[in-house]
């Protein structure tokens, strides 16, 4: 739990100083002369903090019985972003990203006979492939004359969309029969695709004309069919928040 919580402080600190870092150079750079037209995209990857909610019954489950509790399951996240403009105000933007939080645990009110921890490891990734709509109140460029553009340097955003998440609950270690109090190693596991929908606000942020750094806050709401060891329970919560800043290229 101690390492789980290690990464959360390192991952929480790394996108504190990337945030910093975009706007001391947004402060310090002006986006200055212009390109030949509008661009057509963008291409880009971010990191980010993933906060689920963690909220179905397999971690009311494993926070009852181990050294867990639903903070353990925060992790870093990791993506890759293209997007198409049009009309101006408008992109779409395709993501990939991947999560995995890995904390270990004890079994409470347990121990082993000669007194030590009956320790475990419980193991939640999440890869979700999603589509987002933004939308830009502000146009993100000006056109001057019949070729050059110039883009914006300050542009907040609606966004919404969904997609398809495949995730991984494992656990590996030694455990509890409950009936019979006896202790057992076992490798217990479940995976597969759920739906996912979600809802975002962000900013771009005008480095120069070609690149931009982005932040942005983003909800998702996902459930998907727990499997083998995990059949007995309800689908897995796999909503939550993300937390991203990411550098971009524009073309």
């Amino acid at each position: 739990m101690a390492e789980s919580r290690s990464r959360w402080y390192l991952s929480s600190g790394l996108l504190l100083f990337f945030l910093t870092f975009c706007a001391s150079l947004t402060a310090q750079v002006e986006p200055s002369g212009f390109s030949l037209g509008m661009p057509n995209g963008f291409i880009g990857g971010h990191v980010g903090l993933n906060v689920p909610s963690a909220g179905s019954d397999v971690f009311t489950m494993v926070t009852r019985e181990l050294t867990l509790d639903k903070a353990d399951f925060r992790s870093p996240a990791f993506g890759f972003d293209i997007g198409a403009v049009f009309k101006s105000r408008y992109a779409l933007v395709f993501s990939l990203e991947y999560s995995n939080a890995s904390p270990e645990s004890e079994s409470r009110g347990f121990v082993e006979e000669d007194g030590s921890p009956i320790i475990q490891s419980t193991r939640l990734s999440q890869l979700p492939i999603t589509a987002t709509f933004r939308f830009y109140p502000r146009t993100i460029g000006e056109t001057v004359g019949s070729y050059a553009w110039i883009p914006s340097r300050f542009l907040p955003y609606l966004a919404g969309g969904g997609g398809a998440v495949h995730f991984r609950f494992n656990q590996r270690g030694d455990f509890v029969d409950s009936q019979t109090l006896q202790i057992f190693p076992a490798h217990f596991r479940s995976g597969g695709f759920g739906a996912t929908l979600h809802a975002a606000a962000g900013v771009d942020l005008g480095i120069s004309t070609r690149f931009f750094a982005n932040v942005e806050m983003r909800y998702s709401w996902a459930h998907a069919d727990m499997t083998e060891g995990f059949d007995q329970f309800q689908p897995i919560d796999l909503s939550g928040l993300r937390l991203n800043g990411g550098l971009f290229f524009r073309f």
